[in-house]
């Protein structure tokens, strides 16, 4: 099996646990706010949950995705020096993210769920993979 064949498989059963972990999201983290925003979430109030527990669920979701996002690109680039960069840029948009929901969730209002809403959402997909992934690949074309 060559080389090329082992790195698609190995970064398809990536993106696999990544659909996974999205597709099974109310089996595996007992998160509350999932029904909230599937449901009558305009005009509610948020469910009565322990702001540490929604954060740790959270914080527990975004590095699985961080995890899996990092090792697909690093299948594909294989720089040890990217590694680096790339634990940054996940670390910070972590504080910056975790952050961000801390407050949104301490000073929530009925009817203000947006804010809340887009920055669980960044949170907890994957987006910063679908961020990097074609950049470092525009960069490494041009090199």
């Amino acid at each position: 099996m060559s080389k090329s064949y082992q790195k698609h498989i190995i970064a398809s059963i990536a993106l696999i646990l990544l659909i996974a972990i999205r597709f099974f999201e109310k089996h595996f983290f007992d998160d509350g706010l999932i029904a909230f925003f599937q449901h009558d979430y305009l005009n509610n109030d948020l469910p009565d949950t322990s702001i540490i527990k929604t954060l740790l669920i959270d914080s527990v979701r975004y590095w699985l995705n961080a995890v899996l996002s990092i090792a697909i690109i690093y299948l594909y680039f294989k720089q040890t020096g990217l590694l680096k960069f790339l634990f940054l840029i996940y670390t910070a948009t972590f504080i910056i993210g975790i952050s961000l929901m801390y407050i949104a969730l301490q000073n929530y209002q009925s009817g203000q769920y947006l804010f809340l809403f887009y920055t669980r959402r960044f949170m907890i997909q994957p987006l910063l993979l679908f961020l990097l992934f074609p950049a470092l690949w525009y960069q490494n074309t041009l090199d």
